[in-house]
């Protein structure tokens, strides 16, 4: 393929190919690759470019010097500016950026400035066109200030320390640069760990990191970051990578230190093996450690700390430490309270305490050790408080001022810790044994100050030997197994070059240490460069570098270097500082003759000398050089510490050399603290020249450490200490990529394979053959004698060149390897189906289950396999179902018909009818219409009807049913009794049709007649014989009241004639003979009586005696005026007290309201007036307060109402409307009250009802949301086989917390997502301390970050957090993994088919009820556009939610309108109480009330209760359901039911259901509760069964 032809699937706008170059002369055209780098294409050429061709170039870009130019700065370094007046004195003036001027002295060295290069920020200084001082500062302060702290040189990376924390160290971004393939990413950190991490692969050799920079540049940040690349790129088959990790909270806690630099101060030099195994998994790692600050131990400047271990200890021992080291507050200690600096910002010593015995003990270090080791550090707080004072000398001869301890609690509590006897510690510490050869020896007393020194160079040793010990114990926990190291990457992590007012004798250690690095990084990068060169014979530019050779002669050249000189002056008697100085003097300074250029004799002083080092000149102070060289303990204190019973002590500190004291035989001299330095020096340079280099170069930005503050001259004096610009200068002007001949062609060959091999037998050439083939100009680049060497221009051609080719040839190799596993997967595809098709013939189960393991490796789903599954299901139940009714045919059919119509119903569902099914079912049947018969034949005999007997009967001969059978001989002898029964009906009907008295006339009646007799015997026999039936029983009760009537009217007894007329009108009994009766009792009543009645009756509104003389004068004819008078009155009262009276029955306001109205228009009153008076208000305030509790559907309102009508016996339909609702189930009520609000406009109450329609639901079906069976979880096979090694433990744990990566998604995520998912569980791992990473706080930041920004992969981090919280050993885990569930829920809600899992796991674990608010205030309230900060979220003390779910409604009832209504024959269909089902599906009715409800912008924050979400989730059970037509044959027989509510199914285990729909219910095959099995239009699935109801 032509190079130039673009590759597929790359973003262009034209085809390069195809564009026409007429439109641009010059033919370039600008496209982008997939990662969005810009290159260059010239159409009409073929050539290619990364870099802008000049003729796409603005005006601006192509713009000279103009009059443009940099000048020196005080405190920027260098400022641009315009030049806009020259002087004839040769000063002149310069307008800066702000527009200030400034005046420039004549001689001031300027630079010229191109204005368009001030805009650009270039990641690579190599890459810059104007090069110089001024721009790579300016450029490094642009880039700071953009937060972009990294830039390159080349290979070489600067760092400048933000001080502040960036989002720059996630999984996320490890991943990034770990796959960053040949995409050209960032300057990172993590770039050059990558790219050491891929050299040790690609080239074998071994690599080695060096970062160097002053104390606060951020080397230690910078050594972390490197490891934690290495711990989770590489990792390790053990976990020794995380061992790596947790050895940096040990060593900082006793190496580190707060200066006035930088608040974590690395106080040592330590190189940092990482070794690794053959397959390039770290197996271990080793430190060493060089010149610990241990003079920090007895002093601090102010504003300084001790180092760290010994505040974390006094703040997180534990009470039983504290007792027993004798352990207080800083305060009282004289080594930690000195500068008045004890506690740091944002650093809590107690859990950095916490997390270093942690990581001790995860390293497998003894409690013992641990214990010995920080009883150590109490001893030295404790030695630090003794206080020697003079003291009398016991012996007169001896003139010396002794000392004493004074203060001797403090000297026991240090005995003791130190574990030896308190008189032998103060005698070692106030008196020294002075030897003379061949005398004996003799004590001299120490004074104060000198006892003082004794004391302090005690505490100093002790710490410097036990951070060693610790240093080794370390590097024994992470030792990689002998033979298993292949290679390894070292990192070192030094302290940088020092210049101070006084400098003494660990500044010249630490300065030279930096010559060493300087000198190996200018060999590296300048000499070693030149070297090349010429060995290849090219041609090159020299280029000026600064070469330290010198001074290390000066410092460390036998015989007179000054190290060299100062162990000398140790060993000679009575060697001083002075005499040192005085050596190095004569040996290097004036008086010498040949004094060293890099050596300054100081006249004026007595103790100082300065040496010029390649970053500036020092002044170096002698006083305490020898002492400090010395670094040794005084005999009385190494041999008391020797015979310590601390066994820590007595390793670390071995008898004296020599044997006893005393002893004359040799001794071999100990090594001097530089010369241990040099030693350790030396093999760390061999070290180092033994690896492949890579250079971080640290910037300290200000000396205030504060975010955003960049001091340029500051920066400029560390760059160039650096070598910084000449590393540039050569980097752009020689030739940094370079390849053997060989490497070459097997590099960049391929894309032109004709060329690279046109040259037979001459490597050279055909290299020369290729570069003449390759598209490009490609002249500079030089072909050595073994090497083809080229600049950054060719080496972007080239790569750029190669990636476009590796791009096509990858789409041809990707399409092998698809056809490759294609037809693997076809091959097994067609392995398999023949056994499955066997399988699925012979039709047992054993078969078809060795026939699907044997296809379990098939992830297709083909037919056949699918099939076999399905038919494995139908046989399994077959085997079941025949299993089953084999059991139970031969029971009692009677005792077991529950499961044999299981069994059959069953077998109906598969079509499923061997003969034993067929007996069954004529079994289940026949027991059937048995139960259904004896029923009727119970009921019927209970209520003696006759019309359900004789059917019933019948049917019991039919089914053959025993006559000796109690319910069925009950039921005959029942029905023989009302056969009998109907005949004494008939006799009393005839008794009551003879014997009864004629009417002669109008006023006369004939008694001869009445005869009882014959009734008397009728009705004898009636009661004797006992009536049941409803007419037995109502022809008796009439025989007997016409009986008494008769008896009356013989006797011509008309008051109780009256009574039993009375009588027969209750119960609606007026035959003729009645009517008559009545007639005859009227007429007799007296005319005169009939008239005083009256009068009295219309005086006293009397309606009775007004009735009764009326009625009487009616009957008598009477036309008399009292009678209309009577008549007219009774008329009014008859007609009032029937309107109180209905109205008081009825209870309703408009009747009650007539009634009292129509009383007082004639003055009527009676108790009815005043019981409808009170009725008629009670009434009006029951119906206020029914449509107040209607209106807003509050509960305590309808009760009210309810209450107060049931009180007066009210039946309006507004309170049959409160009682329909009250009647409601709680949910069904809640669904009511969620419309109300919605229609009300009430969103933030209906977000609270929604809420606890949630609370209901999850109380009944919580069951069904398990997160274990979360539908949309990965398959644990299908989980594991994304790892190719430890499947089975993956498949088992997949749900469970674990300290190792994932490799894949939880949840089905597409690849994007699931990749994504894989890096924030690192998040998580680290944020709980399971892994070790920097900054837990920023890990969570991301992931809520990410949570936030990405709605895919919420559901994947919430099933991350339970997962990490199942079976979670460690209880400070299981805290901070709550505490990243709580910032997740303040921040994102799940997805809404993960909601109700995400609650239900919440609500059974969660410790308390505020991760149910949180998760609410997010799913309802307002959504977050940007995340919240961590460090807040820590720092809330308690959680406040937003949505008060008990808050109270606000009533407002000048917004009730108390509407009259009529007496409702029925209740509205809105409130008919739900009988088919006794569980709410709380969903469908919130849901499709939210589907019309739309919040006011104002209350835009509430959408979510609108939707009602998480209820409307909570219908779907988790268990997949497949759908299949119902049985033809068995869905007449079962039961139907009939919608009421629309329901929409939630997802395919559903089924949706309209209003009306009649559905056939699947009895006892639903596995939840609430829910029936239905079949509709031949689907099947499961609906709420209160949706229903039967038919």
């Amino acid at each position: 393929q032509n190079l130039a032809t673009e590759p597929t699937g790359w973003n262009t706008s034209q085809d390069p190919l195809t564009s026409d170059p007429s439109q641009d002369m010059s033919g370039w055209k600008e496209y982008k690759t997939p990662e969005g780098v810009p290159y260059y294409y010239n159409a009409a050429t073929e050539e290619t470019s990364w870099d802008k061709p000049d003729a796409m170039k603005t005006a601006d870009e192509l713009e000279g010097a103009g009059n443009w130019v940099w000048a020196p700065h005080d405190t920027e370094g260098w400022v641009p500016g315009q030049v806009t007046q020259t002087y004839a004195d040769g000063s002149f003036d310069l307008q800066l950026q702000d527009g200030a001027i400034e005046n420039f002295p004549a001689g001031t060295e300027t630079v010229t400035c191109y204005q368009s290069s001030l805009k650009r920020s270039v990641p690579d200084l190599v890459q810059m066109d104007d090069v110089n001082e001024a721009m790579i500062a300016h450029n490094l302060k642009l880039r700071f200030q953009n937060d972009e702290i990294y830039t390159n040189i080349g290979t070489i990376l600067i760092s400048v320390n933000p001080y502040r924390r960036l989002p720059l160290y996630t999984p996320s971004k490890i991943d990034e640069y770990a796959h960053k393939g040949n995409r050209t990413l960032p300057p990172h950190v993590f770039s050059i760990a990558s790219d050491a991490y891929s050299q040790l692969l690609d080239m074998k050799k071994d690599q080695s990191i060096l970062i160097s920079g002053e104390s606060g540049a951020g080397k230690t940040e910078a050594t972390k970051q490197c490891l934690m690349f290495f711990a989770e790129v590489a990792g390790s088959t053990s976990g020794v990578e995380q061992n790596i990790l947790l050895a940096n909270p040990i060593l900082e806690a006793f190496g580190n230190a707060k200066t006035l630099r930088n608040n974590n101060s690395s106080r040592f030099g330590k190189w940092i093996e990482v070794h690794f195994d053959e397959q390039a998994r770290i197996c271990g790692a080793s430190t060493i450690n060089y010149l610990l600050e241990k003079s920090r131990v007895v002093y601090q400047a102010e504003g300084e700390r001790n180092f760290h271990i010994f505040y974390m200890l006094l703040a997180g021992a534990s009470p039983e430490q504290r007792a027993k080291w004798h352990l207080w507050s800083p305060e009282d200690y004289t080594y930690t309270n000195q500068s008045g600096c004890i506690t740091l910002d944002d650093v809590d010593d107690a859990k950095e305490f916490d997390d270093m015995v942690d990581a001790m003990h995860r390293l497998n270090f003894k409690e013992e050790h641990i214990d010995h080791l920080l009883r150590m550090v109490a001893a030295i707080l404790h030695l630090g408080n003794l206080d020697p004072q003079t003291a009398g000398s016991g012996d007169r001869n001896v003139k010396v001022e002794a000392s004493q301890i004074v203060n001797k609690d403090e000297l026991a509590i240090a005995a003791e810790l130190l574990q030896v006897p308190p008189a032998q510690l103060e005698e070692a510490l106030t008196s020294r044994l002075m030897e003379i050869r061949g005398q004996e020896a003799t004590r001299i007393p120490l004074n104060p100050d000198k006892a003082i020194d004794a004391i302090n160079a005690l505490a100093k040793q002790i710490y410097n030997h036990m951070f060693d010990w610790l240093v080794k114990r370390v590097n024994e926990s992470m030792a990689p197994p002998p033979g298993s190291s292949k290679s390894c990457i070292g990192v070192l992590d030094i302290f940088g070059f020092e210049i101070f007012e006084i400098n003494s004798f660990e500044q010249m250690c630490i300065n030279f240490a930096n010559e060493k690095l300087q000198q190996h990084f200018n060999q590296h990068t300048f000499k070693l460069e030149e070297q090349l060169y010429r060995a290849e014979k090219i041609q090159y530019n020299h280029v000026e570098f600064i070469d330290n050779q010198p001074v290390l002669d000066l410092i460390e050249q036998k015989p007179h270097g000054v190290m060299i000189v100062l162990d000398d002056e140790i060993g000679v008697p009575r060697g001083s500082d002075a005499g040192f100085l005085n050596k190095i003097n004569q040996k290097h300074g004036r008086s010498s003759p040949n004094p060293h250029p890099n050596f300054s004799q100081m006249m004026k002083s007595q103790t100082d000398f300065t040496i010029n080092h390649y970053a500036g000149a020092v002044v170096y102070d002698s006083t305490g050089y020898l002492e400090k060289n010395r670094d040794t303990l005084n005999a009385d204190l190494q041999l008391l510490l020797y015979c310590s019973k601390n066994s820590l002590l007595n390793e670390l500190f071995p008898p004296p050399r020599g044997g006893r004291r005393g002893d004359d035989g040799a001794r071999t001299r100990k090594i001097t603290l530089g010369g241990q330095f040099r030693q350790q020096l030396d093999a760390l340079m061999k070290a180092l020249h033994a690896t492949e280099p890579h250079y971080i170069r640290c910037v300290k930005p200000n000396p205030n450490k504060a975010a955003k503050e960049y001091f340029g001259r500051m920066c400029l004096d560390q760059l160039r200490y650096a070598g910084v610009f000449e590393a540039v200068t050569i980097r752009q002007t020689g030739f940094p990529f370079r390849w053997t001949h060989v490497e070459f062609i097997k590099r960049y060959g391929f894309i032109r394979p004709e060329a690279a091999g046109s040259v037979q037998g001459d490597v050279k050439g055909s290299v020369r053959a290729l570069l003449a083939a390759l598209p490009g100009d490609y002249s500079a680049a030089q072909i050595g004698s073994t090497r083809v060497l080229y600049r950054a221009k060719e080496h972007r051609s080239l790569e750029l060149a190669r990636n476009v080719a590796v791009e096509a040839k990858s789409i041809i190799l990707q399409a092998y390897e698809r056809t490759f596993r294609a037809q693997r997967m076809a091959r097994r595809l067609f392995e398999v189906k023949p056994v499955l098709e066997q399988a699925m013939a012979t039709r047992t189960l054993e078969a078809l289950d060795a026939a699907l393991q044997q296809a379990a490796d098939v992830d297709f789903e083909m037919k056949q396999l699918s099939d076999a599954r399905n038919l494995r299901e139908v046989v399994r139940k077959e085997l079941d179902i025949t299993s089953r009714l084999n059991s139970l045919m031969p029971q009692d059919h009677e005792v077991v018909y529950e499961q044999l119509a299981k069994a059959v119903s069953d077998a109906d569902e598969i079509s499923f009818n061997p003969q034993l099914v067929q007996k069954a079912r004529e079994v289940v049947e026949l027991i059937r219409r048995r139960r259904e018969c004896r029923a009727n034949l119970k009921t019927g005999t209970e209520k003696s009807d006759r019309t359900l007997l004789e059917p019933a009967l019948a049917e019991a001969d039919a089914l053959q049913m025993p006559a000796s059978d109690p319910v069925v001989a009950a039921a005959r002898a029942e029905l023989a009794r009302i056969v009998e029964e109907e005949a004494w009906v008939a006799e009393l009907e005839a008794a009551l049709n003879a014997g009864f008295a004629t009417r002669l006339d109008d006023t006369n009646w004939d008694h001869s007649q009445v005869d009882v007799t014959y009734l008397d015997q009728a009705i004898a026999g009636a009661q004797q014989f006992g009536m049941r039936t409803a007419a037995g029983t109502r022809r008796l009760r009439e025989a007997e009241i016409v009986r008494q009537v008769r008896t009356c009217l013989v006797a011509e007894d008309w008051e109780t004639l009256g009574v039993h007329l009375k009588q027969a009108t209750s119960i609606q009994f007026a035959s003729l003979e009645i009517q008559e009766a009545q007639e005859e009792l009227s007429h007799k009543v007296a005319v005169d009586d009939v008239v005083a009645r009256l009068v009295s009756g219309v005086e006293n509104h009397d309606q009775d005696e007004l009735a009764y003389a009326l009625e009487q004068a009616d009957h008598l004819k009477m036309e008399h005026p009292e009678v209309e008078l009577g008549r007219a009155m009774l008329a009014s009262i008859v007609q009032t007290r029937q309107l109180l009276q209905e109205a008081i029955a009825a209870v309703q306001e408009p009747q009650l309201q007539q009634a009292v109205d129509a009383a007082a228009s004639f003055n009527f009153h009676n108790d009815e007036v005043a019981t409808a008076t009170d009725l008629l208000a009670k009434v009006q305030e029951a119906k206020r307060e029914a449509a107040t509790g209607l209106h807003y559907l509050e509960r305590p309102h309808l009760e009210a109402a309810v209450e107060q009508a049931d009180a007066i016996n009210m039946e309006h339909a507004i309170i049959e409307e409160c009682r329909g609702y009250l009647c409601l189930s709680m949910d069904k009520f809640l669904q009511e009250q969620l419309k109300k609000a919605k229609q009300l406009n009430d969103p933030a109450r209906a977000i609270r009802l929604t809420i606890k329609m949630k609370d209901m639901f999850f109380a009944t079906h919580g069951k069904m949301f398990i997160f274990k069976t979360y539908g949309n979880l990965r398959n644990p096979e299908a989980y594991a086989k994304a790892k190719l090694f430890g499947r089975d433990q993956l498949k088992l744990n997949m749900l469970q917390w674990t300290k190792q990566p994932i490799p894949t998604s939880l949840t089905h995520l597409p690849g994007v997502f699931a990749k994504q998912a894989t890096k924030l569980f690192k998040n998580i791992l680290g944020f709980a301390g399971d892994r070790s990473l920097s900054y837990p706080e920023t890990l969570a930041q991301d992931l809520i970050n990410q949570g936030l920004a990405t709605p895919e992969i919420r559901d994947e981090i919430y099933c991350q957090l339970i997962k990490q919280l199942t079976d979670n050993p460690n209880p400070q885990s299981v805290l901070k993994i709550w505490n990243l569930m709580e910032f997740c829920l303040q921040t994102f809600p799940p997805g809404d088919d993960f909601g109700n899992y995400l609650e239900m796991y919440l609500r059974n674990h969660g410790a308390s009820e505020k991760y149910i608010f949180m998760l609410h205030d997010t799913q309802y309230g307002v959504k977050k556009s940007t995340a919240p900060l961590v460090e807040h979220m820590m720092k809330q003390s308690d959680y406040k939610p937003y949505i008060l779910v008990d808050a109270p409604t606000e009533v407002d009832v000048s917004q009730v309108v108390v509407a009259e209504g009529l007496l409702d024959a029925a209740l509205p269909a809105a409130i008919v109480p739900i009988t088919g089902g006794s569980i709410p599906a709380a969903a469908a009715t919130a849901s499709s009330a939210a589907s019309t409800f739309t919040p006011p912008p104002a209350e835009a924050a509430a959408t979510h209760a609108a939707q009602a979400i998480a209820v409307a989730n909570a219908v779907a059970p988790p268990p997949a359901l497949e759908e299949q037509p119902a049985p033809p044959n068995s869905a007449r027989q079962l039961p139907q039911a009939r919608a009421l509510y629309d329901y929409e199914a939630q997802d395919y285990r559903q089924i949706s259901i309209a209003v009306g729909d009649v559905v056939t219910i699947l009895e006892g095959e639903s596995p939840y509760e609430g829910w029936w099995m239905v079949t509709l239009n031949g689907n099947r699935g499961i609906a709420p069964s209160n949706y229903m109801e039967r038919l």
